[in-house]
């Protein structure tokens, strides 16, 4: 399969010159034009809003269930302002709203979707799990040291693409200037420079996406393109193709060199995937694969002792429902039951002095403590897996983390 770059759309289109602010206060500027605003009914606080998908625009108008809310009457006005709509034919008052800056996760959560995201308290725990500390760009030489390079294989939404960009976005030199592409469908989307190679060779935070779906992979770098004037866009690689066939290439490019700080996979058959992205990630890195099945998971695990790949188990977690992150934490790990040991030397006994009967947990299969050298290889163990909650007896919740630690070998 061949492996190309999302690139825009060969639709005609009208540009904007706009300067993206270095700095992005909400109250420190009025709306204008291009803007996307989160409009809150005012009368119904309890209501989050919705979100209008277009960018605004003189002479253009929001059509509510409630009355027509023209664009003109938005811009120029600030966060918090209150706006009302034109009359209602039935002489009924229009609703009045109030205007909100666009979150991330309003962006998430109300943008048009092809495929359910991942919802933003997933995102941020996925985040935090790779403990991300990047350097503030500080004017120097690009090449100077190592990139912090991130892949996330299954770009879908472009949710994770978006808190990823975000959580690296310090790292990387301000860009002076964007402009707007805009399509027949009136959904406008920043779009970088057209001098902007030099900048991004200046880099030093790259997140590398792949999507296996040109369709939505396209809709997910339009997704990161409409939010906030593509402030983070410009973070992001967007690449379409096979994982693993993009990781030896990339490798082939750098000399067989280690280059990714950590990898997020969520896509089908994670562990078929697994050794080619472990042999581009560096010492430590992490690798966290996200599947909605538990037993997808142990297939990974087992993968992982079957093939011999140097990663340690980190942990697992549970996520939750409806989008929240319950974060409990799963006893999962490789073990071979007392019945598939082979040798085990007489008198073996617990620390507690009774006789061992419970599996061992084998981490080197060349000697394990309390017992005689195993005989056999790691691919040829009966491995058995413990897939229990560390607290509760029910199972529910939205996927599983599987976060791995690259070992040195």
């Amino acid at each position: 399969m061949s492996l190309i770059r999302v690139t825009r759309r060969s639709t005609p289109a009208i540009r904007f010159s706009h300067p993206i602010r270095r700095r992005h206060i909400a109250d420190a500027r009025p709306f204008r034009e291009h803007d996307h605003v989160l409009l809150q009914p005012l009368r119904d606080r309890t209501n989050s809003g919705v979100l209008f998908r277009g960018p605004l625009r003189p002479g253009k108008q929001i059509d509510t269930h409630k009355g027509v809310l023209n664009h003109s009457s938005i811009i120029g006005k600030r966060v918090r302002d209150v706006v009302q709509g034109e009359p209602l034919k039935s002489g009924k008052p229009a609703a009045v709203f109030r205007l909100l800056e666009v979150k991330l996760d309003d962006h998430v959560r109300f943008s048009r979707r092809l495929v359910t995201p991942i919802y933003p308290a997933d995102a941020n725990l996925i985040v935090s799990l790779l403990d991300l500390h990047p350097e503030v760009y500080d004017g120097e030489d690009g090449t100077a040291g190592p990139l912090l390079e991130i892949l996330e294989a299954g770009t879908g939404h472009g949710s994770l693409t978006l808190h990823l960009s975000r959580a690296v976005h310090a790292a990387n030199p301000p860009r002076a200037k964007a402009s707007f592409e805009s399509s027949d469908d009136s959904n406008a989307v920043a779009t970088p420079p057209t001098d902007d190679a030099d900048w991004s060779d200046r880099r030093r935070a790259i997140v590398h996406t792949i999507e296996i779906s040109p369709r939505y992979a396209e809709h997910a770098r339009r997704t990161v393109s409409a939010f906030r004037h593509g402030q983070y866009a410009g973070n992001i690689d967007f690449h379409v193709g096979n994982v693993s066939e993009w990781t030896r290439a990339a490798l082939t490019e750098r000399n067989d060199e280690a280059f990714l700080s950590h990898a997020f996979l969520d896509l089908p058959n994670a562990d078929t995937h697994i050794a080619d992205v472990t042999k581009a990630l560096r010492v430590d890195g992490t690798l966290i694969v996200f599947n909605p099945s538990i037993t997808q998971i142990t297939e990974c695990a087992l993968s992982i002792k079957r093939d011999g790949i140097p990663l340690e188990l980190d942990t697992v977690i549970e996520l939750g429902v409806n989008g929240g992150s319950g974060g409990r934490e799963w006893d999962v790990r490789p073990v071979i039951p007392r019945a598939a040991r082979p040798v085990v030397q007489a008198g073996s006994e617990t620390a507690d002095g009774n006789p061992d009967d419970s599996a061992v947990e084998i981490d080197d299969p060349e000697k394990v403590e309390g017992t005689t050298a195993i005989e056999g290889s790691a691919d040829t163990l009966k491995w058995s897996m413990v897939c229990r909650p560390k607290v509760g007896e029910r199972v529910v919740g939205g996927g599983f983390l599987g976060v791995w630690k690259k070992r040195r070998t």
